[in-house]
């Protein structure tokens, strides 16, 4: 080969090419000629409106999902099956904790609850294993109402976030109370005059109890629902959830007077007279058990110039300032009752004051219309009032009874009593089967099954049923979330007592006497016009405050007291205010999930989970090998003798030391004496 050609060059197709590596890319290369190709949209195609679409899907990951335009909230779960009838609830178990019970034991005690909740008996296999499962079933219900309270506690904001609406609603019809009440009463100061113990430092020092005897129904006048089956329909619920504001400041007809004169002045020959309406009773009985109740009202006690005897009448309590389960409880039923009086909702029986009884004729919803023609159209926003609500319907049942204190052989005293009610429901045309009481309850903590009546709503129930002489009362329980129907709820005298005995220790009889003790006291008071407070700074007293002329450092103005403060949940939430969940209520949680009340869920297969017992471990002792033992060799006696002869030897050299050195201490101690 000459070594003057050129060096070759390799094919003229390669040549002036770039690098491999340009070639050596990745096909996805932002670079690559190909993708950019493939990838590329013709701004046609990409109209404006497609943009938009896609704007709309790139929301959820920003999340920024559409919001419901009812509530203005984010679903929690964009599908739901509607045609299964399910809560979507479930008992939370983030740390997977299970039941010591298998499925068939859960569900055995859980039918033996469901046929005493229900009235039914009890299947005799299903009774042996309630039985035998006892004692684990009583250790599982402290564990979960303890994991339930630690999870109340951490997550009590998101709980109870569901209230706010609710306390919306009610600072409303709080403004609309005040006013009222700013319109009937002036703008007088205050000072206080004296104060009264509550009910329980009333105690009397001989041991006595009170009884409700002699109830009569006197008189009862305005419009009573017939209601022969108790059951809140599903569709009501829906209907106040969204509505919820409409219907409750919505204004009810003022109910008849029934409280005569004359009757009070034909009482007042025998004795002193009490007019305690159902609120001012529960007032005085309740006090100070929860922030959410009422605190003031007015007393006027009045003395008789024939026979000198007082007529003390209480007035309805004011509204409560702070929010709470109360005060949900309260919104929710003046919702309802203005909900079922709109036409065609429920069936209703007029009562006259002279007892006559006639059934309301069923008025059809479109015989009402709202438009006039001739008026100018003028649209109005859905969260207005509108006329086509009706004013709610009510009535008021005047009752007298005996409250009579036995003490210590024959002693006891009677209090002539008048007080005033509603009566919720009849079940039957005659009206002479009234239910006892019915309330709704907002279940707080859905998922993990019905909590416990407060005190307030048994003591409530109670004297409820004991004026009605009614032998049935009703509480229908729903969700605070979503106004879910959990459970209806049948109330009796003796099941009242048993759970006021229970969870809170208290004793009607007892509660009663101190009523009696309390009343005593209050007959010591002067004649005059008075407002009962209670301030969380005097616990255990009443303050009785009068009409004062000057206004001093001490006293304070009546609409000045109902306008301070806007009633909000801050102290409520900020309490550690708790209510334990029924071990004993089936609701429709424990009957989907097939879960036994206050407790953990069973595992899947069908077993139970067995407890680890904690043993402190014992260390095991170290092996050793065995030692053969010498045997001992016996002295002779010459040997013990002269082992003993050396002891005393010894002894004597020992206590002949002590002495010379105690000597010689003594010797040192004097020269240092003769030396000073």
């Amino acid at each position: 080969m000459d070594k003057d050609a050129a060096l070759y060059e390799g094919n003229v197709l390669f040549r002036n090419q770039p690098s491999y590596k340009v070639f050596n890319k990745s096909f996805e290369h932002v670079d690559d000629a190909l993708y950019t190709l493939l990838n590329e949209v013709e701004p046609d195609v990409l109209r404006m409106e497609l943009q938009e679409t896609g704007d709309v899907f790139k929301s959820f990951n920003r999340n920024t999902a559409l919001r419901d335009p009812r509530n203005n909230e984010v679903p929690a779960k964009p599908i739901r099956d509607h045609t299964i009838a399910s809560s979507l609830y479930s008992f939370p178990n983030p740390l997977e904790q299970y039941s010591e019970l298998n499925l068939k034991q859960q569900a055995a005690c859980m039918r033996v609850l469901l046929a005493w909740q229900r009235s039914q008996p009890v299947d005799e296999q299903d009774f042996v294993v309630w039985k035998a499962t006892e004692k684990k079933r009583c250790n599982e219900q402290q564990r979960v109402q303890k994991y339930i309270h630690d999870y109340e506690l951490g997550r009590k904001e998101v709980i109870y976030a569901p209230m706010k609406s609710l306390v919306a609603v009610y600072r409303k019809w709080y403004e609309l109370g005040v006013k009222k009440l700013q319109q009937t009463h002036p703008n007088d100061s205050y000072m206080t005059f004296s104060g009264l113990p509550q009910l329980p430092q009333c105690k009397s020092l001989n041991s006595q109890t009170a009884s409700i005897e002699q109830v009569e129904l006197e008189r009862y006048a305005g419009r009573v629902r017939l209601w022969p089956e108790v059951e809140v329909r599903h569709e009501a619920l829906r209907t106040l959830r969204l509505r919820l504001d409409r219907y409750v400041t919505r204004e009810s007809r003022e109910p008849v007077q029934l409280l005569r004169e004359e009757d009070k002045e034909l009482e007042l020959e025998a004795g002193n007279v009490f007019v305690l309406p159902l609120d001012s009773l529960l007032m005085l009985l309740t006090t100070g058990s929860y922030i959410d109740l009422p605190t003031e009202m007015f007393v006027s006690l009045r003395e008789s110039p024939n026979s000198k005897h007082k007529c003390m009448e209480f007035q309805k309590p004011f509204p409560a300032r702070n929010c709470g389960w109360h005060t949900n409880s309260l919104i929710l039923k003046l919702a309802y009752g203005a909900y079922i009086s709109q036409p065609g909702q429920a069936k209703w029986l007029d009562f006259n004051i002279n007892g006559e009884v006639k059934e309301v004729p069923d008025e059809s919803p479109c015989d009402k219309s709202s438009i006039d023609l001739q008026m100018v159209y003028k649209p109005r926003a859905i969260d207005q009032q509108s006329s086509d609500i009706v004013d709610g319907n009510c009535n008021s049942a005047l009752v007298s009874w005996t409250l009579r204190s036995k003490g210590e052989g024959d002693e006891c005293s009677d209090f002539q009593i008048f007080s005033t009610l509603s009566i919720p429901a009849v079940k039957d045309s005659n009206g002479k089967e009234p239910l006892g009481c019915h309330f709704i309850k907002l279940e707080n903590k859905p998922d993990c099954g019905c909590e416990i009546m407060s005190k307030y709503e048994l003591i409530s129930a109670w004297v409820q049923l004991k004026l009605l002489r009614a032998e049935m009362g009703h509480c229908t329980r729903i969700s605070l979330r979503d106004f879910e129907p959990m459970l209806e709820e049948k109330l009796t005298l003796m099941s009242l007592e048993q759970q006021l005995h229970d969870y809170y220790n208290t004793s009607m009889p007892q509660l009663l006497s101190n009523l009696c003790e309390f009343l005593k006291l209050l007959d010591t008071v002067p004649a005059g016009d008075y407002l009962l407070r209670y301030s969380p700074k005097y616990k255990d007293k009443f303050l009785l405050c009068i009409v004062t002329k000057e206004a001093t450092p001490q006293s304070f103005q009546l609409h000045q007291l109902l306008t301070e403060s806007t009633p909000s949940d801050q102290a409520f939430l900020t309490q550690s205010s708790y209510l334990p969940i029924s071990p004993t209520l089936c609701g429709h949680l424990h009957e989907e999930l097939q879960l036994l009340p206050c407790a953990f869920t069973a595992k899947a297969n069908g077993r139970s989970v067995q407890r680890r017992k904690v043993v402190a471990t014992i260390p095991e002792p170290s092996r050793q090998a065995p030692v053969r033992r010498q045997p001992l060799k016996k002295w002779s006696e010459t040997q013990t003798r002269e082992f003993r002869r050396r002891c005393k030897a010894d002894q004597k050299k020992r206590a002949r030391a002590r002495k010379v050195a105690a000597a010689n201490e003594e010797k040192i101690e004097l020269d240092k004496i003769m030396t000073l």
